[in-house]
This record gives structure tokens, sequence and C-alpha cells, in this order.
């Protein structure tokens, strides 16, 4: 009995660290179920720290918690259903705003919040876009004067180049990213990059791709027209231009 009292006395101390003094409770509680350890009320309360007058407390609570966590379940199936509505999840704002709308029930987004935490329901962050972090951290892009006026047709292939990104959904939830250069003036198409990544290398790579084309005869004076997005006015982007001259 002894042995089995210090695995005992170790496991608890173990599990004690950090409990709410309610949790610590239940641990006694669920001991002293034992018959070895039933008139070992005090002892126990004093090795984790817990008066007895507590933990009597605790145990004269009993049904009034068991309602408590009766009415949280029901609160948690209506959040279930307002959480998975329309197949996407969702966070405690939209949860309330449902709850109001849709099913005529009022709970604060606070006793939401509570409920989401206690059994574990998780609303996935959306995932932020790459090139929006990219413009926070360096915070060097920069817009350039238009130079096209949107005359187009120059009468000079190789000089006004046009250049964006597309986006290409496919097989019903998937999506590709097109970039592509094209001549103004002859609308060929001189260079394009197909990835599966709307990230800073798809512009770049469209712009390797077309100074590797020797069939390509670009102007003296050719230039590069885009809608100066954060792809474009990146440093890094306009540095890969001038590079080129």
């Amino acid at each position: 009995m002894l042995k089995k009292l210090e695995t005992t006395e170790r496991r608890l101390l173990s599990k004690n660290r950090n409990l709410e003094t309610s949790n610590i409770s239940q641990l006694i509680h669920e001991i002293l179920q034992q018959n070895e350890f039933k008139r070992m009320t005090r002892y126990f309360c004093e090795l984790l720290g817990v008066s007895r007058s507590g933990y009597y407390s605790y145990l004269k609570a009993a049904d009034s918690r068991l309602e408590r966590e009766q009415k949280d379940l029901e609160a948690k199936d209506m959040i279930m259903k307002a959480f998975n509505r329309r197949g996407y999840k969702k966070g405690s704002r939209s949860i309330k705003m449902i709850l109001n709308n849709e099913y005529d029930l009022k709970i604060s987004r606070k006793k939401i919040q509570r409920i989401m935490n206690k059994y574990q329901i998780i609303c996935p962050h959306r995932s932020s876009n790459p090139y929006k972090k990219i413009a926070k951290a360096t915070k060097e892009h920069q817009v350039v004067s238009n130079k096209l006026n949107r005359e187009f047709k120059q009468g000079t292939p190789g000089k006004v180049l046009l250049t964006t990104i597309t986006y290409l959904p496919y097989n019903g939830k998937d999506m590709a990213y097109l970039s592509a250069i094209k001549d103004a003036s002859t609308n060929e198409l001189l260079a394009y990059h197909v990835s599966d990544r709307i990230t800073l290398e798809i512009a770049t790579k469209t712009i390797d791709k077309l100074m590797k084309n020797k069939k390509i005869s670009l102007d003296s004076k050719a230039f590069i027209h885009c809608d100066q997005g954060s792809h474009y006015t990146s440093t890094k982007y306009q540095k890969l231009l001038k590079k080129h001259g």
C-alpha cells in the first residue's frame, strides 16, 4: 500500500501543476474513490494545497456542475451548427450573427468563445497574401510614372511590353497562376511562366525567360507596362529590369 501511495503522490503532484482548484479537487475525489485511500482526505488536501472545506464545497456543488455542463453541451450543439453552416468554418463573431439571425438565439460572443475553447472548436486562420507580406517587410515598393499613357500601338515591335498575372482555376478547387509578357505592337506572346504559387518568383522568372529567348529582338528603348501590383513595384523586380536595360 505504501508503494502504491508513493506512486499516487508522484502522479498527483505531476498533474497538479498549473491546475485550477476545482480540477485539483476532482483529482482528489477520483483518488479517494479507491478503497485503500478513502480515509485520507486531509492528507491529499494538504499534499496538493487545497483546503478541506474547499474540497467539500466542490463535492456539494456536483449537481450544479452537471447542470452547467449540460447547458454547455446544448450551447455547443448550436454553435457547431453555425460553425459548419454552408460548408466552411467560422469564428465567434460570425457564429454569433448566425445564431441571432437564423436561429433566433442570443448568445454572447464571450460565451461562444468560452465554449469553443472548452471543446477545442478551432476556426482555421485564412492564409495571408504573400505579396502583402513582402510589401510590409521591405516597405521599399515604389510606383513609377506612366510612360505609355494608353498609346499601346507605337509601330515598333519589341518596345512596349505588357505584363500581368492571371488566375487559372482548375479541378474545381485548385488554382494555378500565369505570368505573361506580350508585345503591344504585334500582340505576340514573348514569354510566360506558370506556377502553383503566386510569389515574386513568378514575375522574375518570366523576365528571365524573356531575356533567354534568342528569337526575340527588343528595342533599345523597350519598357515594361503593368498594373504596378506588388510584384512589379518590388525592389528586386525593378532591379532585374534595370540589370537588363
